[in-house]
């Protein structure tokens, strides 16, 4: 088989521990990477067990949140990549 090039941007390649490193640097990538932080942060209060008890409206609710942090991601992550095209 042959190897082809991908066309997909790496994103975001390495966990992080907290948002501090994110903040560190601007632009439109920048913060999209920080929404997938916030959403890992999300998803992390969905699977603990203290969440069982709640989890229904809890769920509900993080999971709208979520949603919402998602799309913002997905539009930053298409302005950075637009502009990182523009400059090439």
């Amino acid at each position: 088989m042959t190897d082809h090039p991908s066309n997909l941007l790496a994103f975001p390649s390495t966990a992080r521990t907290g948002c501090s490193t994110v903040v560190s640097s601007s632009g439109p990538l920048a913060e999209a990477e920080l929404r997938v932080e916030m959403i890992r942060g999300l998803l992390l209060q969905l699977t603990e067990d203290e969440g069982v008890q709640t989890l229904d409206l809890r769920a509900r609710l993080l999971g709208y949140a979520a949603q919402e942090l998602l799309h913002e991601m997905v539009v930053l992550y298409r302005r950075a990549f637009g502009a990182e095209s523009a400059r090439a």
